[in-house]
């Protein structure tokens, strides 16, 4: 079995992990590989380790945070890979596998004893007044709204379906996958959803006025959340990406994307034990790695 492994060495240091999980797999009979220009690391050192592109691995790794494992999908999803997260980060929702459990998560995966998980895609496309388009992405996570650099009130529309939602004025929004549901979308007090339901969730952010409520639509639906005039440019974040030259009268449309991503899901905990596992009280995961 050939495992092609990403290590964000700001989180692995010296990619400890890395090479724990490399020395392990040789020892399996397997292959870990590595990224072309990595070849002057510490990883070099280990008797077994390929550096080679991704295309014909069975299993995609990420070591690092949520983030890096969103940076990983993105960068390999045309691969049509399964992906595993090892969790060096803080919260780590994305990435069962940790530090303690490495060993015995991955046997699991060679002996095949996993399944695996299809999570939906959203692909946003930003068009001008024009409507031109101007760029698109693929996001798992969300795609959100937010002010600028200055705390000036952001102006929207929302549509869904080609119907007119509501006009919005505050901090922005955040239009998620159910993957993103455990994301800025919770933080923003919108529903808990399970990952592997087609949904859409659009929940604002600050909003000025008396109510504040999150829609949950059909994946089947279109958003369409067009920017008004503003002060101070806001952003536009697939999954965290920056959209450049953001302008007045652009448009953004959110729908879900034709492919899935496949995750490989251990078992090891469930959706909602995971969560109460990572989230015991306010802000407790962030406090000295405890949970």
């Amino acid at each position: 079995m050939r495992f092609g492994i990403h290590s964000n060495d700001t989180r692995d240091l010296g990619y400890k992990t890395a090479i724990t999980l490399s020395e392990f797999l040789v020892e399996r009979n397997c292959t870990p590989v590595f990224e072309c220009g990595l070849e002057n690391t510490k990883l070099f050192s280990v008797e077994g380790v390929e550096f080679n592109s991704f295309d014909d691995v069975d299993v995609i790794v990420s070591i690092g945070g949520d983030g890096t494992f969103l940076s990983v999908i993105s960068d390999y999803r045309d691969l049509d890979k399964p992906f595993v997260g090892v969790n060096k980060g803080s919260i780590g929702f994305l990435t069962e596998v940790s530090d303690y459990n490495i060993e015995a998560a991955f046997e699991r995966i060679i002996e095949g004893k996993y399944k695996i998980m299809e999570r939906m895609q959203l692909k946003a496309e930003l068009y001008d007044r024009y409507n031109k388009l101007k760029c698109e992405d693929i996001c798992l996570n969300d795609v959100s709204v937010l002010r600028g650099a200055q705390p000036h009130i952001t102006k929207l529309s929302l549509y869904i379906d080609n119907e007119r939602v509501e006009k919005f004025y505050g901090d922005g929004i955040v239009v998620a996958a159910p993957t993103g549901s455990t994301a800025y979308t919770l933080a923003a007090g919108g529903p808990l959803v399970m990952p592997n339901l087609d949904v859409i969730l659009i929940t604002p952010l600050c909003p000025h006025s008396l109510q504040s409520m999150s829609y949950v639509i059909s994946s089947e639906s279109e958003v369409e959340i067009q920017l008004g005039s503003f002060e101070t440019v806001p952003l536009v974040c697939p999954d965290g990406r920056v959209v450049p030259n953001i302008e007045q009268g652009d448009v953004l449309k959110i729908r879900r994307y034709d492919k899935t991503v496949q995750t490989i899901n251990l078992g090891m905990t469930g959706f909602f034990q995971n969560i109460k596992r990572k989230i015991v009280a306010r802000g407790s995961f962030y406090e000295d790695g405890k949970e």
